[in-house]
């Protein structure tokens, strides 16, 4: 009856086998997650450089030079890209 009354029975003992194939099973998907992901940055990285491309900030070399830290030149690229 003491058994009966513990939180987490004892697991079912598994072959080499049996773990060898589950850590292929989460191998692979974790590596299709990671496509995934890779597939998600490219789609986004595609439409940003689609809309800096059309939205050519014209950077001078003062523009640069007085970029440190760049969160000014960050925040007009970003005013302009929301400009319709």
């Amino acid at each position: 009856m003491a058994a009966e009354n513990t939180p987490f029975p004892d697991p079912t003992p598994i072959t080499p086998d049996q773990l060898l194939a589950e850590m292929f099973r989460e191998n692979e998907r974790l590596r299709r997650q990671l496509a995934d992901a890779y597939h998600e940055r490219d789609q986004f990285k595609k439409l940003y450089l689609g809309e800096a491309a059309q939205n050519d900030p014209k950077l001078t070399a003062e523009d640069i030079a007085n970029a440190v830290p760049a969160r000014p030149i960050i925040e007009e690229v970003i005013r302009r890209l929301e400009k319709p």
